[in-house]
């Protein structure tokens, strides 16, 4: 029998052939070696993903990276060299998706950073833009909206020269879903949010247009579901309920069952805002029979919380506390499976860490900059946050270098590169022995303050503002100027390390807003 081969793997896959998929990889491995080895194992990794198996999917592409890695190493012609290096960007970006299926978000983007790396020296745009686009995803997950939609801007510039119709359309809906979230972490009904919503609402609208053909279908209705929601959000529901309308028989269509029971429910929301109350029953009833069957606990609970409003609206009590009673049994199944997800996420770094031995060494460490990484700031912060609730003083300093894209599309990357080198020199110089300076990912950086009151870590940073403007920037390239924007906040805030480190994102984008260049420690 002739053997598999990577795209007749794929194929499989594509017609939905899992096991067959999976089982023609791993007879295939035996006789392969070198590059075409860390091929087939990359498509079993992918394939083990799309069956919802982190492990073995994680597993698979570590191996390739260490064939490739292998290759990279050995004597040999130039090709097969480069061929090693862009599977080895591949296999980390594998690796990356493999730790998101967990939520295990923070380690997929310390692994892509890795991948940005191998991206940008291969010099091929199209690679760099699906690493840039991954880690736009995962910092929008994660409430790093303003560095997401940085990645997420480049990405779309390189997929408008280099990418397909599909390709753009992808990073497209990518960019402007991570706006809407930026909009969540706005205060509700601020002015803010509502400008942010409405910018929005004709980005959608031609998204949806240009993805109307078949061949992007999925796409368009995404961007018609994001639309609807949008206009619920911003309270012309109305126009929302006859775009979900619409949208469910769409969604049925394209068997994306999860998506029509959101879809339902927000139309039960719509009509429930509107004061129809019989119809936003029936249209809660319909979500939580179709998000029991495929759909998200959130969004399952989501709907069980509306339609107990309007059980309660339509003058039924007992409907409406059992409804409740469903929605507290949906919360102790979330609190249990996020208890799973905790250990497998730990399972998977473990696993990560046994298989990639030297990546484990390396870890704490930025390759660029030579600063702590994020894994290091992670585990910095889980032994500072129990001080910082003992009282001791906790502050953080997220730094954005402004028009940092300006820089590398007018000087080079290589120039971008040296900038970056020179930024971290002066951030390690504010930091003392008790601190830490960190690359946080792309343009940003970190410096976590242990010990220090909140006005006086205000003062730290705009000393480092001044000191990075100040800097002779005309010694790297002539007409170079370099600014930062920063964002303060202390533990005495937001003692939860994500509250932390949001509250400072929020007050970065303030300052970016305000003009750049500036320090943001309030609001």
């Amino acid at each position: 029998m002739k053997p598999a081969t990577p795209e007749s793997v794929q194929a499989l896959a594509d017609r939905g052939e899992m096991d067959a998929a999976r089982a023609a990889a791993r007879a295939a491995l035996p006789v392969l070696d070198g590059v075409e080895r860390g091929q087939m194992l990359l498509v079993l990794s992918a394939v083990d993903a799309l069956a919802g198996d982190a492990t073995e999917s994680l597993r698979a592409a570590a191996a390739a990276r260490e064939c490739f890695q292998m290759v990279a190493t050995a004597d040999g012609d130039a090709a097969a060299t480069a061929a090693a290096r862009d599977g080895e960007c591949d296999a980390l970006t594998r690796l990356a998706t493999a730790l998101r299926l967990v939520g295990d978000h923070a380690t997929a983007i310390a692994t892509l950073e890795q991948a940005e790396v191998l991206a940008r020296e291969s010099g091929q745009p199209l690679r760099v833009a699906q690493v840039l686009r991954n880690i736009g995803i995962c910092c929008s997950l994660v409430g790093r909206h303003h560095h997401a939609m940085s990645c997420l801007d480049e990405a779309e510039a390189l997929l408008r020269v280099h990418g397909s119709p599909a390709d753009r359309a992808g990073a497209r809906l990518s960019s402007i879903n991570v706006r809407n979230r930026l909009s969540d972490s706005l205060p509700a009904g601020s002015a803010e949010r509502r400008d942010t919503l409405q910018a929005t609402l004709p980005e959608w609208q031609a998204l949806a247009e240009t993805t109307a053909a078949d061949v992007q279908r999925r796409v368009h209705v995404m961007a018609r579901g994001n639309l609807a929601i949008t206009l619920a959000e911003l309270g012309r529901h109305a126009e929302a309920i006859a775009e979900l309308r619409t949208l469910e028989p769409a969604y049925r269509a394209l068997g994306m069952r999860p998506n029509e029971g959101l879809c339902v429910s927000k139309l039960g929301r719509s009509h429930l805002a509107l004061g129809d109350v019989a119809a936003a029953r029936d249209g809660f009833l319909r979500a939580v029979a179709l998000l029991e069957e495929a759909g998200s606990l959130d969004d399952l609970q989501e709907a069980l919380e509306g339609l107990s409003e309007a059980e309660e609206a339509c003058g039924d009590p007992a409907a409406a506390l059992a409804a409740l009673r469903r929605v507290r049994e949906i919360e102790r199944r979330k609190s249990d499976a996020a208890a799973r997800a905790a250990v497998v996420q730990r399972e998977l770094r473990i696993e990560l860490a046994r298989l990639t031995s030297q990546w484990a060494r390396h870890a704490t460490q930025d390759p660029l900059t030579g600063l702590a990484n994020r894994r290091a700031l992670e585990l910095w912060m889980d032994g500072q946050l129990p001080r910082a609730e003992q009282g001791v003083p906790l502050t953080v300093l997220l730094m954005d270098l402004d028009h940092f894209k300006w820089v590398n599309d007018t000087f080079g990357h290589a120039t971008g590169d040296e900038v970056l080198r020179r930024v971290a020199r002066l951030v390690e110089r504010s930091c003392r022995e008790a601190d830490l300076a960190v690359r946080y990912g792309g343009e940003e950086f970190v410096l976590a303050l242990a010990g220090v009151e909140f006005e006086a870590a205000i003062a730290v940073a705009e000393r480092l503002r001044s000191a990075i403007a100040a800097e002779a920037w005309g010694v790297v390239a002539a007409g170079l100027k370099v600014s930062v924007s920063i964002g303060v906040a202390g533990a005495v805030e937001a003692p939860a390390a994500t509250a932390l480190f949001s509250l400072a994102d929020r007050r970065l984008y303030a300052a970016k807003f305000a003009g750049r260049d500036r320090v943001v420690a309030a609001g």
